[in-house]
Formats: C-alpha cells, structure tokens, sequence
C-alpha cells in the first residue's frame, strides 16, 4: 500500500539571515530606526487602553502626545513619553 504525500517546500537560498545575530540599525535608514524605538512604546500605551501620536519626523523635531477618552497629554520627547508610560502602570 502507498501512502501519497507531497514533498514540503524547501526554501532556496538563506531563509533566515539574521539567524545568531542582531540586526544592525544602520541596515535601515534613518526614518525606521526611529520607528524602533517607537513602535514597541505605541504598543505598550495600547496595552494601557491609550493612544500614543508623534509628529512626523519630515516636519522637524519630533513631539509625541497620549490620548485617552479624548484627553491629550503633550509628551515633548520620546523620554518623557516613557517616563509617563511608567506613570499609568505600562511597562517596555
């Protein structure tokens, strides 16, 4: 009796380049590193029933602000957004 059964796909090539090593920022331009820094705060102010904005960085220095139930809380720097973070129980 013969069981039928399909190959599984093999990727060609290095399917996994940063396997045993960190990212190197400067692989990415300027614009998402910033984003790196960014992006895990935003997602810790979600995690607090907030919403965390910035400016766009194209416009000049960038600013943030946390909105809540249509407050909005003006975080001047990226420091300052975590430091109030650390104010409302939310954690990096």
């Amino acid at each position: 009796m013969a069981i039928n059964t399909t190959q599984k796909e093999v990727p060609t090539g290095d399917g996994n380049p940063t396997a045993g090593g960190a990212i190197n920022d400067l692989n990415f331009p300027i614009s998402e590193r910033n984003d790196k820094a960014f992006s895990p705060l935003r997602a810790a102010y979600a995690m607090k029933g907030q919403a965390l904005h910035r400016t766009d960085p194209k416009d000049g220095p960038v600013s943030y602000w946390a909105e809540r139930w249509g407050l909005v809380r003006h975080l001047p720097t990226i420091d300052a957004a975590r430091r109030f973070l650390e104010q409302i129980g939310g954690r990096l």
